[in-house]
């Protein structure tokens, strides 16, 4: 499995065979187009104030909703324009992250941070779409043609630590960074590897963060071995990593994880969550492959689930995501890429899906990514890639809503 994400921005006011997993969106954004009203769009003759979107899906759930929105309205939102661009010089994939008030040189300055598949990572002012700076954190030449040209750099968003002034990002040469906010500058005892194997393996998806700790993902370019995929757990305050969770086990090829999220992160229980890719071995769901995991923050093993999949290589190029209905038990959710989409009851996934529907196509292999939830009006949105073979559900945007019993159903 290699990783399908979409490219997309959130309003930030506070992210195959090689086909299967094709990056359409990221052939598209060559360039950073910011046409969003938290990031200038003029609502009568004031500019929006933007507040941080400090990581992948605003946090650690991702559930890609910023409850601080008030820009943004039905009535606003027909005003969305383009405001600048800025090149970036390749494809990303990357959903950008933005800080709000960021010193530079004495001044407060509205900061988004993005990065591309050359390797560079971009600080951008968001007034004036200039860059404030740039750093090169590496890339990779493959023979892989999931990115143009085989190269893959810096794909999975940052993560803010306002309070201190820095983000962790992992570049293409496999090792996270920590970086000054202000300058990118890299700081004391900085960086540290997540793979030992920048050629063979990669980090697609999002770092996130919880109680000092920084967990990032591995998979690889195209499912070409050797690779082990899997997540690690690296301490910030020591700089080093620290335990590591591989679906297929140790030293057995495969098992990426492939989420354009990374792992989400319950911040009730600090249970880890990740949606695992498939061994290069028979069975393809050996172990913990093509597995929803709930893990302890340690990356202990607590529940699993093989969701009864059809096919060869029908893993996960998904992040889980975590939301709360009222009168509803906790909820994880999570696309497969035969079109699939299950939800289980976190801390019972062992015990298999609350729900499983067929919303895309069951050969689509694009069913990847993840949902947004609303906690304000309680519905899940899915961004689905065809029609279902049922043709109950259309390509497009799908809405459910949260009934009475706690199942979806289509809005």
């Amino acid at each position: 499995m290699d990783a399908g994400t979409n490219a997309t921005m959130k309003n930030s006011s506070d992210p195959m065979t090689s086909s299967a997993r094709s990056l359409t969106s990221a052939r598209l954004l060559g360039a950073l187009l910011m046409a969003l009203a938290a990031l200038g769009l003029t609502v009568g003759a004031s500019p929006a104030a933007a507040t941080d979107w400090p990581m992948y899906g605003f946090n650690l759930q991702r559930t890609g909703e910023n409850p601080f929105e008030s820009i943004i309205t039905p009535s606003t939102v027909a005003g969305l324009h383009e405001l600048w661009n800025f090149d970036l010089g390749a494809v990303t994939v990357m959903q950008p992250v933005l800080a709000a008030g960021v010193i530079v040189n004495g001044s407060r300055k509205d900061l988004v941070y993005m990065g591309a598949e050359h390797g560079d990572l971009y600080a951008i002012d968001v007034a004036s779409g200039t860059m404030v700076w740039h750093r090169n954190l590496g890339s990779q030449q493959t023979s892989c043609d999931d990115m143009p040209g085989g190269i893959f750099g810096v794909s999975g968003s940052p993560f803010l630590d306002r309070a201190n002034n820095r983000m962790f990002v992992v570049g293409g040469n496999g090792k996270m960074y920590a970086l000054d906010l202000s300058t990118g500058a890299t700081l004391s005892g900085w960086p540290v590897a997540v793979t030992t194997d920048p050629a063979h393996e990669h980090t697609y998806g999002g770092i996130n963060i919880n109680n000092g700790i920084a967990y990032a993902e591995i998979a690889s370019y195209c499912d070409i071995p050797p690779y082990h995929g899997g997540v690690v757990a690296i301490d910030i305050a020591n700089q080093e990593v620290v335990r590591a969770f591989f679906p297929a086990g140790r030293g057995v090829n495969g098992g990426g994880v492939w989420g354009p999220g990374g792992v989400s992160i319950d911040p009730a229980t600090s249970h880890v969550f990740a949606a695992t890719g498939n061994a290069l071995t028979d069975p393809e769901n050996f172990q913990y492959c093509e597995n929803v995991v709930e893990l302890s923050s340690a990356l202990r093993v607590l529940g699993s689930n093989y969701p009864g999949l059809t096919g060869n290589d029908v893993d996960f190029g998904a992040t889980p995501i975590l939301y709360h209905p009222p009168g509803c038990t906790p909820m994880v959710a999570a696309k497969n890429k035969t079109g699939v989409l299950v939800t289980y009851e976190r801390g019972n996934v062992s015990a298999g899906p609350t729900q499983r529907l067929q919303v895309a196509n069951n050969s689509d292999d694009q069913f990847n990514g993840i949902p947004a939830w609303s906690d304000a009006i309680h519905m899940l949105y899915i961004g689905n890639s065809s029609d279902s073979n049922s043709d109950q559900f259309e390509h497009g945007m799908v809405a459910f809503e949260v009934e009475p019993n706690c199942q979806l159903s289509l809005a």
